[in-house]
């Protein structure tokens, strides 16, 4: 008899590991999603196939099942976990908390309620509020979805050009999940580089294993490219960026998972991007299992469950230190990919690559997260070694494009 029934919202590629993690452990896992053919299907011990954003549809099934705990490291998911785990009393967070950070409006106002900084904004049902929005704002300004991930969408206009933001405005609104777009000014960032980490909450607590440095192409400043652990960053900052995130959780009544924070330093203070309410993309939480040790996948299903075994063993756990790297590679131009080249002088640190094409498939230049060509995970000795090649990492691993 297994000792837990946990639910899980869709059967995908990344919520492969949060089912596996699951079985582990030896909990009963029932999976959601409206796909049928999918691999979670086969790796768990129930399917339910029901779209896992109806909210009362997976309520119904959650209180027939009885459940113990609902995860996932879906965003669309996010809000209908909240509001399960609301409903059941089962441990989480309220869906009004996570809606502020879901909604790039919300949590801009959720920013100043916090008394931190944000840059000023404006949210547009139609093109006239967007027009009007951008009126008001210093340039460069940045339009966005209001409800996305992963960058899609977000354009930068550096003067008021009303054919360009019309173009973004429906650009934004085909990404947005409620159909609204968000306009800001634009934050210079002179370093290109973003401080990201995925956290893990419970109650007052915050583990911070998962933070790290990811620099970002001059021509590309939006696109994470090379996650880097640990991060470039020295105590003061570190200080007043946790203590930044914590006021903003803090305003926003969060209390429990795991959260992907994107923020970068100002000339004076601390510019909070997002909290994304899941766990970061591109194989993260596996690279913070290769520089730390620690489990991230298996922090986030036990503690779902309300098995706080793990989580009270790293209290006492002393974290591994590797230099980690992950490369985000994306194509300089489209083409036809030519496969993905790396320089014999930087091989002998590379762990592991994957490409997402095949040799002669058309792929498109790096504009947002959905054109990722390839990754490559490579681990150093040293600081110095690591420092040395990140330096010019586009120089050593690229797609050959022709």
């Amino acid at each position: 008899m297994k000792c837990k029934k946990i639910m899980i919202l869709g059967g995908g590629k990344n919520q492969i590991p949060l089912i596996e993690a699951a079985e582990k452990l030896g909990y009963y896992v029932v999976v959601c999603d409206e796909r049928g053919d999918i691999q979670g299907k086969q790796l768990c011990d129930k399917f339910i196939h029901i779209n896992y954003t109806d909210k009362e549809l997976v309520l119904q099934a959650a209180r027939k099942e009885k459940i113990d705990g609902i995860i996932s490291n879906s965003e669309p998911a996010m809000l209908t976990v909240a509001y399960v785990s609301e409903n059941l009393r089962l441990p989480g967070n309220s869906t009004s908390s996570i809606q502020k950070l879901l909604s790039k409006e919300k949590f801009r106002n959720l920013q100043k309620e916090a008394g931190v900084f944000a840059p000023f904004y404006r949210g547009a049902e139609t093109p006239e509020e967007l027009l009007e929005a951008v009126g008001e704002m210093s340039f460069p300004v940045i339009i966005k979805p209001a409800e996305s991930s992963g960058s899609r969408g977000t354009t930068r206009l550096d003067n008021f050009d009303r054919e360009k933001i019309l173009e973004a405005f429906e650009k934004c609104r085909e990404f947005s999940r409620n159909n609204r777009v968000a306009a800001e000014e634009f934050v210079k960032m002179d370093s290109l580089i973003v401080n990201e980490a995925d956290i893990f909450v419970l109650g007052n607590e915050i583990l911070w294993d998962g933070i790290m440095s990811t620099g970002r192409a001059a021509e590309t400043p939006m696109l994470p490219m090379t996650y880097n652990f640990p991060a470039r960053i020295s105590e003061d900052n570190l200080y007043k960026l946790k203590n930044t995130v914590e006021k903003i959780l803090k305003q926003a009544n969060i209390t429990h998972g795991i959260y992907n924070v994107e923020s970068y330093f100002t000339e004076d203070q601390v510019f909070v991007i997002e909290i994304n309410p899941r766990q970061g993309g591109n194989f993260i939480p596996k690279l913070i299992q290769e520089h730390t040790g620690i489990d991230m996948y298996k922090l986030l299903v036990s503690a779902s469950v309300n098995d706080l075994s793990y989580y009270n063993s790293l209290k006492g756990y002393k974290r591994k230190n590797e230099f980690i790297t992950l490369q985000t590679v994306f194509a300089k131009q489209k083409g036809s990919y030519k496969g993905l080249y790396i320089d014999q002088e930087i091989s002998d640190y590379v762990q592991w690559t994957q490409e997402l094409y095949k040799y002669n498939d058309f792929i498109e230049k790096g504009e947002n997260a959905s054109n990722v060509v390839a990754y490559a995970d490579l681990k150093f000795g040293t600081c110095e070694e690591q420092s040395f090649f990140i330096r010019n990492i586009e120089k050593y691993i690229y797609a050959i494009v022709q």
